[in-house]
């Protein structure tokens, strides 16, 4: 079971403000029951936490003592960043000069007549899409790649 009637009244306890009889009958509860010896271990460990005095100015001399720390990895996430760029960069300039002329050679299926389906919106996008259904799909990861490479650009100064 996980919890007891009894941890409620452990900090009343520590805080002094129980009856004998109720002080009494927690610490034989207390010699039993795992969960309540569980809650006063950690009442204690917080007890001793906060009775620790800090020494004027801990805090900033911790803080600063983290600092080369924090602009290292500042640092180090820079060039995470910047590998990153170069295999986006390299991947995109191998999609482009590679496989772009490579795809481009074989003889593709036209795209299909969309008039016999519905008639002034088929001849109206069968003037618009170009022949090659494959053309559409390279030409939508052309944008989506340039938009991507412009939003990593203007993120990388946050």
């Amino acid at each position: 079971m996980n919890s007891c009637e009894y941890v409620d009244k452990i900090i009343d306890y520590r805080m002094g403000q129980l009856t004998e009889e109720q002080k009494r009958e927690l610490e034989l509860h207390l010699k039993s029951c795992t969960v309540c010896q569980r809650e006063m271990i950690i009442e204690l460990l917080v007890e001793d936490e906060l009775a620790v005095e800090l020494e004027p100015g801990f805090i900033e001399n911790k803080t600063m003592a983290r600092l080369p720390l924090r602009q290292a990895q500042d640092l180090r996430s820079f060039w995470l960043y910047a590998y990153r760029m170069v295999v986006l960069g390299m991947t995109a300039a191998i999609v482009c000069f590679v496989l772009l002329p490579f795809l481009l050679k074989f003889p593709l299926k036209p795209f299909p007549d969309l008039s016999r389906y519905t008639s002034g919106l088929g001849e109206f996008l069968s003037v618009l899409a170009p022949a090659n259904p494959i053309l559409v799909a390279i030409g939508f990861c052309y944008i989506l790649l340039i938009a991507s490479s412009v939003y990593s650009l203007v993120h990388s100064r946050h």
